[in-house]
Formats: C-alpha cells, sequence, structure tokens
C-alpha cells in the first residue's frame, strides 16, 4: 500500500515543503526526504537526517507560497 503525503505550502527558494508546522520536506532531492522537528533554543526548528544543519520555521516561513503537491512513498519490499 503507497502512502501519499499532500504538501500545503511550498518554500520555493529553499525548496521546502510544509504539510503542516510539525512537517517539512526537503524537495530538492529525489525521493523527498522528511525533515526532522527539533527543538533548539526554544524555537522550532527542522533538520536533514544525519547532518547537523538546521533551517528554522520563522526562515521557511517567511518565503512561503500556497501550492499543492503531492508525494507518493513506495513501500518497501518485504
Amino acid at each position: 500500500m503507497e502512502q501519499i503525503v499532500r504538501i500545503q505550502y511550498v518554500n520555493t527558494k529553499l525548496q521546502i515543503g510544509l504539510v503542516n508546522w510539525r512537517q517539512a520536506w526537503l524537495l530538492s532531492v529525489n525521493p523527498a526526504i522528511q525533515l526532522t522537528t527539533e527543538v533548539y533554543k526554544g524555537k522550532l526548528v527542522f533538520r536533514v537526517p544525519g547532518t547537523s544543519q538546521r533551517i528554522s520555521y520563522q526562515r521557511i516561513k517567511e518565503g512561503l507560497i500556497k501550492k499543492q503537491i503531492i508525494i507518493q512513498l513506495v513501500p518497501l519490499p518485504f
């Protein structure tokens, strides 16, 4: 069974899409990667798994446009 993710808002400069304020996806890679949500120094940040680079919610929110993108996640073969 495939999982479908509907992205509601996109920051075209950072290539990040938001489903809601807690769930963000990095769209610049194929397939898209879900970002880890964390709180750093009292602020909401998103982090690419496996790296230490943090992107704040405020920075993402500055360039958001309303645009729907659908991502279909392929299930594992087993």
